[in-house]
């Protein structure tokens, strides 16, 4: 299961893949870069924040059912 800190490296990595500098993507995000900053110290941050980042690069956060066989079928790998 991701934490806050695996899923902020997540967006951030999706936002170098855009060209955008941390400093752009917290302003994109409506943060400032002290606070991204800081959440990335901490390796924690407000889920408010998080999904505002994530939208920033075009990603959305969601939460699915903690079952593998679950996710195994709705990915159509149950026979992989």
């Amino acid at each position: 299961m991701a934490d806050s800190a695996d899923l902020l490296q997540r967006v951030l990595a999706q936002g170098k893949t855009q060209g955008l500098t941390q400093i752009a993507l917290a302003r994109r995000a409506g943060i400032t870069p002290e606070a991204l900053s800081r959440a990335k110290k901490a390796g924690d941050m407000r889920l408010s924040t998080l999904a505002d980042l994530a939208r920033a690069v075009g990603l959305r956060l969601t939460l699915v059912p903690d079952s593998p066989l679950l996710e195994k079928i709705e990915s159509g790998k149950l026979f992989e």
